[in-house]
């Protein structure tokens, strides 16, 4: 068997040996029918980049970069990941499958998917603040009560005409 010469930390992490790494572009292209002129590319879109290590830890330290590497995925903090094909900026721990079995008791083998986080920044376009926004929004969804106004008279006499019919 033989490993991949990557960078061997994953999330600060290190492994001792990348058994295979899995690199996964997708791109989602809309099923509905787009019309003819219609700039394509506004019907189709790359979905966050994704890679599965599989990997082992051996030895002592097992337990501790297993641990570790939970810390790393709940801390839900973006790392950039080197391999042996992309540097994948602002990656995340999707998944941990550990495994352990007899034969190899000491040793962590485990599979970990990462997933890239599209982080985007917006901009202000310097019209009126949020604030503003929302006090001139307080009144949505209210409803005024009407005043009160008698019957009309004519709706009284229609009433007072009408039979009933069996």
């Amino acid at each position: 068997m033989s490993c991949i010469l990557v960078s061997r930390s994953i999330g600060g992490v290190f492994v001792d040996v990348v058994i295979s790494e899995e690199h996964e572009s997708e791109m989602e292209i809309a099923d509905h029918p787009v019309e003819q002129g219609t700039k394509i590319s506004d019907h189709a879109w790359l979905l966050p980049y994704k890679v599965i290590l599989e990997s082992v830890v051996d030895g002592p330290r097992a337990v501790a970069a297993f641990q570790q590497l939970l810390a790393v995925q709940k801390a839900a903090e973006p790392f950039t990941l080197i391999t042996g094909l992309k540097v994948c900026q602002n990656m995340m721990i999707q998944k941990l499958n550990p495994i352990r079995d007899r034969e190899h008791p000491r040793v962590l083998k485990f599979t970990a998917e990462l997933r890239e986080v599209r982080i985007v920044s917006t901009e202000s376009s310097g019209g009126t603040s949020a604030d503003d926004k929302a006090q001139t929004t307080t009144q949505r969804g209210q409803v005024s009560a009407r005043t009160s106004q008698s019957i009309p008279a004519t709706t009284n006499s229609i009433l007072d005409n009408a039979k009933a019919v069996d």
